[in-house]
């Protein structure tokens, strides 16, 4: 029997192709961290192999201009949809999740992939001897590894490959994209056999799963299964059972369990650290954060103590040794983790060559950014949620990188399926006519959000920077185009067709402030217009029924929506859930209800792009295609892109590259940790 074990709390968000998975940033960051007590390593470096380089061989040794410590801050009560203290890669090596978030975490630095995202997003290579190649039936993608080694200095081999991708698929619940079958040609050789031609795989999935030592995690297995032997799954089952109906009580029941629960999870393996469940609070610890965690690892223990094989090893994963003393083959190498401090040391036989900064420590550290300007941090990620706040953080000498599409983006969508209202083009332009889109924009968001063209975020490799900005309010211009579709005024002002009445609700999450602003200053322009445009406001369970669906009724109802105002997140790669939501392979219909394409719009010229773009491996060619397919989604207007939350992170001015000043334009400026250096005493 397959044992699909994901970490607690994560849920793979569904992609636009197909059955691929692409999982989305915020999700994947929802995972809690597991694994065994830490033993420091020395703290001398490992002795390199003989397959590194003579440069690579040195130990890192700073100028004297430059500091040995490179800091990065994090926040247990930062006001992300996340808890950075909790997220897996910072407390243990967890797999599950996407690997190369846009943030530098232990993860990153520890393990390598094939392949890594460049500024842009672009996938390169990483533990690939250079681009991964078709075969020739194009189903076959062949890699060949660099010479080189894990931490612990034996070679990373095709086999730890294959092994990885195996662990990862049974993880992950399948997300390995297309990949049927990984086959090892010789030691530094790999073939990932596809079930189609399918360039995303080299996008999205080569740079998504790190190698791992295959030897190193059978080995924390077996020291797994002897620790637990005395331990029965249906007793952890029942007790994790106990625990989520306490917790789901009203009031919730969260402390009756916790010290027993306390010491039963290091004989599963886990450690979780108390500073790091706080409620939002600095100052007190929060069994409700506590527990539904801990439940969901004992709940996995059970699951692996009744399987075997690849799958009690996928199950029980995240509490093994190697979880929480991790051995990669990235530019760091784990030294020591506590509640205070997870510190890495730069590995001298890194195949890129020894990382410029000799240390990577990773503390907990203010929100106000004061550790920032004190110093006693370099570099905080995504906390700086606010304009004034940046501002603030400039004029104190910090730099500011600006992140923009890095949350996704808010969007009006229209149901374009044939019958419905805005299945006519031109009554879409004329709804966008309606609207002073930059003013309420900015009217909604407070200012905090900014204007977005397209589904592609700005900056990313297949981004169309000439995107045409939607048109200056003209409401004369929206009534001859309603007009001309057939439509006459009727006595209230309201514009009918036959016995049809032009009016909708516009479906959105209710409490969000910002969206439902929108939608109400979109029902008070568009009357000018002649539309009857209302706000429909419901709660997040029943959105996700209503685009889950078919035939996406509005909530209550029976009727199917014409309007929904939601937000969006963003692939790597914009063939996936950017521009597939609009490809009419991914239209919901009655076998497919929860199929990526809802709003039902189908147009040959973007459906004729998207093919040809997942038909070659060439990815200049394929951004051509995604840029022209953006093109034409602007002009056929199947949504209005409203907004992207902007985002900051700070550093200080100290901090640069081994080549120079930070490109903090870059929306993954910090995707070379392992060039990034400290002036020492510097600002």
């Amino acid at each position: 029997m397959r044992a699909n074990v994901v970490p607690p709390g994560w849920r793979p968000m569904r992609p636009a192709l197909g059955a691929r998975g692409v999982a989305v940033i915020v999700a994947a960051l929802l995972t809690a961290g597991c694994g065994s007590p830490v033993t420091p390593s020395p703290t001398g470096a490992p002795t390199p192999s003989p397959t590194a380089s003579p440069a690579a061989a040195a130990t890192p040794s700073p100028s004297p201009a430059r500091a040995d410590t490179l800091t990065i801050g994090w926040a247990c009560t930062s006001t992300l949809p996340f808890n950075p203290c909790t997220l897996p890669g910072y407390r243990n090596a967890a797999l599950g999740g996407t690997m190369p978030v846009p943030l530098i975490y232990p993860e990153n630095v520890v393990y390598s992939a094939l392949y890594r995202y460049d500024g842009t997003f672009a996938a390169v290579p990483d533990l690939a001897d250079g681009p991964c190649l078709p075969q020739a039936d194009r189903t076959v993608i062949r890699c060949r590894l660099v010479a080189t080694t894990f931490h612990d200095g034996t070679p990373v081999t095709a086999d730890d490959v294959a092994y990885s991708y195996r662990l990862y698929h049974q993880i992950s619940a399948g997300w390995t994209g297309s990949m049927a079958e990984v086959r090892v040609v010789d030691p530094r050789t790999v073939d990932f056999v596809l079930t189609a031609v399918d360039p995303m795989f080299l996008t999205v999935n080569l740079p998504a799963v790190p190698i791992l030592p295959q030897h190193a995690v059978e080995a924390a297995y077996a020291d797994w299964v002897a620790t637990t032997k005395v331990l029965k799954a249906a007793d952890l089952a029942k007790l994790a059972d106990a625990i989520d109906e306490e917790i789901a009580s009203d009031p919730p029941v969260c402390a009756l369990r916790l010290e027993a629960v306390t010491a039963l999870l290091p004989k599963l393996g886990v450690r979780l650290y108390r500073e790091d469940y706080l409620g939002g609070n600095p100052e007190a610890f929060s069994p409700c954060d506590y527990m539904p965690v801990a439940s969901g690892f004992i709940r996995q223990a059970a699951t692996a103590l009744g399987a075997t094989g690849l799958d009690a090893v996928a199950a029980a994963y995240q509490c093994f040794s190697t979880s929480w003393q991790p051995i990669g083959a990235g530019p760091y190498r784990l030294v020591s983790a506590a509640a205070n401090r997870v510190h890495l040391e730069a590995w001298p036989g890194h195949h890129g060559g020894a990382a410029a900064t000799r240390y990577l420590d990773f503390v907990p550290t203010d929100l106000d950014a004061a550790d920032l300007v004190g110093g006693s941090v370099d570099i905080f990620q995504q906390t700086i949620l606010n304009q004034d706040a940046a501002k603030s953080a400039i004029s104190e000498g910090l730099r500011v990188a600006t992140l923009q599409g890095d949350s996704g983006y808010v969007s009006l969508k229209f149901n374009a399926r044939p019958g419905r209202l805005f299945a006519d083009v031109n009554l879409r332009k004329a709804l966008q006519l309606c609207i002073d889109l930059p003013r309420d924009v900015d009217a909604a968001t407070g200012g905090t959000g900014l204007m977005v063209y397209g589904p592609v975020p700005p900056g990313n490799w297949a981004y169309n920077p000439t995107l045409p900005k939607p048109p200056a309010r003209d409401t004369t211009a929206a009534r001859k185009l309603i007009e001309g579709a057939g439509w006459r005024p009727g006595t209230d002002g309201i514009y009918t067709k036959g016995k049809v009445r032009l009016e909708a609700q516009i479906v959105v999450r209710g409490n969000t402030g910002d969206r439902d602003h929108m939608a109400d200053l979109i029902g008070l322009q568009t009357l000018d217009c002649g539309m009857d445009i209302r706000s429909f406001a419901t709660d997040l369970p029943k959105v996700w029924e209503m685009l889950g669906q078919y035939p996406h009724y509005i909530p209550d109802t029976k009727t199917p929506f014409d309007l929904y105002i939601g937000q969006y997140g963003s692939d790597f790669d914009p063939g996936g859930s950017d521009l597939g939501q609009f490809f009419s392979s991914n239209l919901s219909d009655a076998t497919h209800p929860d199929g990526a394409n809802f709003s039902g719009f189908s147009d040959p010229v973007v459906d004729r792009l998207a093919a040809e773009a997942m038909a070659t491996y060439d990815q200049d060619e394929r951004a051509s295609l995604y840029r022209q397919a953006q093109q034409e989604l602007a002009a056929q207007v199947p949504a209005i892109f409203l907004w992207t939350s902007l985002s900051y992170d700070a550093l200080r001015s100290a901090v640069s590259t081994v080549d120079g000043p930070l490109d903090l334009t870059a929306p993954n400026w910090s995707w070379q940790p392992e060039r990034m250096v400290v002036a020492a005493g510097g600002p």
